[in-house]
């Protein structure tokens, strides 16, 4: 058996679904994370562009609701589309889309 895998933070962070760097060490540091190792030489990284992308992109959430939450199901859906990914499903598909009701 080979033992773990070594990545840099950046190759960590991209795995991690793009957690953040210290939550990352801190998730290393409590033993959380099994099979893979980080390289001594590279334990920080440069801004990630889908990450600054995706808070450029998207809107605030407000603290209040206004309107107020709707009566009926259905009345208000949300709706969130990830992809294209580098890897396909087993069925061939390249995105991902949520619903959630309000």
């Amino acid at each position: 058996a080979s033992g773990p895998k070594i990545l840099t933070m950046e190759e960590m962070h991209q795995h991690m679904a793009h957690l953040t760097p210290s939550t990352i060490q801190e998730m290393l540091d409590k033993g959380m994370i099994e099979g893979v190792k980080l390289d001594p030489n590279y334990t920080s990284m440069g801004q990630c562009k889908s990450c600054k992308y995706a808070k450029a992109t998207r809107k605030p959430i407000g603290k209040e609701r206004n309107p107020k939450q709707c009566e009926n199901l259905g009345d208000e859906v949300h709706t969130d589309l990830w992809g294209p990914s580098l890897v396909q499903t087993p069925g061939g598909k390249s995105y991902y889309m949520l619903f959630t009701g309000d």
